[in-house]
């Protein structure tokens, strides 16, 4: 009767509990991050001839599957990451798009405004709207550059603010550890279990910042790994991360593990989450786009600037520069130990690459590698690369490291320099005629300046037919030949002092063409009309125009964002798969628990109907012997 009171007892109890885990699944039938616990039971051995001695709660198991999170947590990181890559280039598509910010809108207006100009070129009105046009273009580059500026910064704001939450959910991590490891040395399960529910969840949410790998270590404790193997929390303690000023790029930030003296930085390490994202963005399409943009605005004010000072204006002087732009900016290593000096200038803009270039001293030799492919180059200074002069002065020591950026901030630094429209070089710098005394009908067509630095490019000069077939080039007034006996070909380029010109059609002995300067250009357009003629020309590494320049630009971002999208899209199948799977395992469900809940109810009140009828077993006995 003693066994049968032990054996109601056991059997309360051990329902009582499975009660208890089971009220507790319910109530957290809505937790983030719950998993669902489920009571084993276990028989209780009998002696002798006993049937046996009840039964044992053997533990609460808590229905975890840590590949189940492995693959949430993976899954989370792929997605936040393109997710947030899609929010920030889809803003940059858009915003390159925009008709008031966009570089193609201006550029249009600018060239139809030379046209207009053209068709009167002594017009002040006229030439007005040029200065005007010329002004807003070079704003439109100016505010497209500043807003890839403040960019840049909203990405720094983002990761500081990424990096400061992953720093406190480590923190939290390691505190739950050593919560974890406690409760594991009194026995209570039931709040292990809790925790550790808690500890995935922040482990998740670790993922949306950054890639992360866990290991669950003998005590109990996880330890957590960003970067590949780099090692977050390890048992009750977690490194220190957080983020400093880049060394070599004053505008952007770097991530740092650990502090002081055994800091060490881990940016390019890190991938996947909203980190992740926001570098991939701003490495892949960001900077791409600032480099792009500045390129073309070097190219677009160098190419402008070379047509201006090839004409003269209304009053007659030489075309000053257009636009004015900017050297390239050079930036030193914070933990270069010489005292070395770079210098760069732009001496070919056509040669220019969407790129910075990374310097390396070795002792000797400067190492440039550009950043948008890889591509080294080696050499003493000065040298040249991709259109820039470098040179290296002062005392480098080996291993100091520079960077040249000629196109990632150019755009900002472009301007108008022609306030008045009577400085507007709408003239041809020289004027050609055909002697009307001429026994042919041959015409010089305008001469084209070639080379605006060549001394005798003003230099009046006659081409005199000493036959049908050949031609000398004489300097008018004094009759000197200065190169004779050439052969005409009807149609072919002229050229000489700088300048180039051709006759067309069949020439005659005798004849008389003049190429002298342009002395009174209020009427002249020949400049002009090669300004406008810029618009469609491939001047933008001699395959694309101004406009396709930019429209590569902007096809270029359009592209990446919807990829980005697309990416988006799988990735966020992909988690919401990983959720389901991690959730049919460990997820509560209501009927199941109702079923349980029912069950276990039903065996407690016949472990209550064991104790009273072993009560009634026990009256009987004491009745007999009263």
């Amino acid at each position: 009767m003693a066994d049968l009171l032990q054996t109601g007892k056991t059997a309360l109890f051990a329902f009582q509990s499975a009660m208890a885990t089971t009220s507790h699944n319910i109530a957290n039938v809505n937790t983030e991050g719950y998993s669902r616990q489920r009571v084993d039971f276990q028989s209780n051995l009998g002696s002798g001839l006993n049937a046996g001695g009840g039964v044992n709660i053997q533990q609460i198991e808590r229905m975890g599957d840590q590949f189940a999170n492995a693959r949430v947590s993976g899954a989370t990181s792929a997605h936040a990451e393109q997710e947030v890559h899609f929010q920030m280039a889809s803003r940059l598509d858009n915003l390159v798009a925009t008709d008031g910010i966009s570089i193609d809108p201006a550029l249009n207006s600018f060239f139809n405004a030379v046209q207009s100009a053209n068709a009167d070129p002594s017009s002040v009105a006229t030439r007005e709207v040029v200065v005007e046009n010329a002004a807003q273009l070079a704003d439109r580059f100016i505010s497209l550059q500043g807003h890839f500026d403040d960019t840049q910064s909203e990405i720094n704001d983002r990761t500081r603010e990424a990096v400061n939450a992953v720093d406190g959910l480590a923190q939290s991590i390691a505190d739950v550890n050593r919560n974890i490891v406690s409760s594991r040395g009194t026995g209570n399960s039931q709040q292990s279990h809790d925790l550790n529910d808690h500890r995935d969840r922040l482990v998740t949410e670790i993922s949306e910042y950054m890639d992360v790998d866990t290991l669950i270590q003998d005590d109990g404790s996880m330890s957590v790994f960003v970067g590949k193997g780099i090692n977050l929390v390890t048992g009750v303690e977690a490194q220190k991360i957080s983020t400093s000023r880049d060394s070599l790029y004053p505008e952007r930030l770097q991530i740092e593990l650990g502090e002081g003296p055994n800091s060490r930085q881990i940016t390019s390490r890190l991938q996947g989450g909203i980190i992740g994202g926001l570098n991939e963005f701003s490495e892949n399409t960001l900077h791409d786009a600032k480099h792009k943009l500045g390129q073309l605005s070097l190219i677009v004010a160098d190419e402008m600037n070379k047509q201006q000072t090839m004409g003269v204006d209304l009053n007659g002087n030489v075309g000053g520069d257009l636009f004015g732009t900017t050297q390239p900016v050079i930036f030193s290593d914070n933990e270069n130990t010489g005292t070395g000096v770079v210098q760069a200038t732009i001496s070919d803009a056509q040669a220019l690459k969407g790129s910075d270039y990374i310097l390396r001293f070795d002792g000797a030799n400067l190492t440039a590698t550009r950043t948008s492919d890889g591509v080294s180059t080696m050499s003493g200074t000065p040298f040249t690369v991709d259109g820039i002069e470098i040179t290296l002065s002062g005392a480098p020591v080996a291993g100091d490291t520079f960077v040249v950026s000629a196109t990632g901030r150019a755009a900002g630094a472009m301007e108008s320099l022609i306030n008045n429209a009577d400085e507007l070089a709408l003239a041809g710098r020289l004027v050609t005629s055909s002697d009307i005394s001429n026994l042919s009908d041959a015409r010089i067509s305008n001469a084209t300046v070639t080379d605006t630095t060549n001394p005798a490019l003003s230099d009046p000069v006659d081409i005199i037919f000493t036959s049908d077939s050949t031609f000398d080039v004489v300097e008018s007034g004094t009759g000197t030949v200065l190169s004779a006996a050439n052969a005409y070909v009807a149609g072919d380029p002229i050229a000489f002092n700088g300048w180039e010109t051709n006759i067309s059609g069949e020439a005659r002995n005798g004849d008389v063409h003049s190429i002298v300067p342009n002395v009174n250009a209020r009427g002249d357009n020949s400049n002009g009309l090669a300004m406008a003629d810029m618009q469609t020309n491939l001047l933008v590494n001699g395959t694309a125009s101004f406009s396709d320049a930019f429209g590569s630009l902007v096809s270029r971002i359009g592209s990446d964002t919807s990829a980005a999208a697309s990416r988006t899209n799988a990735l966020e199948t992909l988690k919401l798969s990983a959720i389901e799977r991690q959730q049919s395992n460990q997820g509560v469900s209501l009927d199941e628990e109702a079923i349980d809940l029912t069950r276990f109810q039903q065996a407690y009140q016949a472990a209550a109907q064991v104790i009273t009828t072993s009560e009634t077993m026990f009256q009987s006995i004491l009745g007999a012997v009263r």
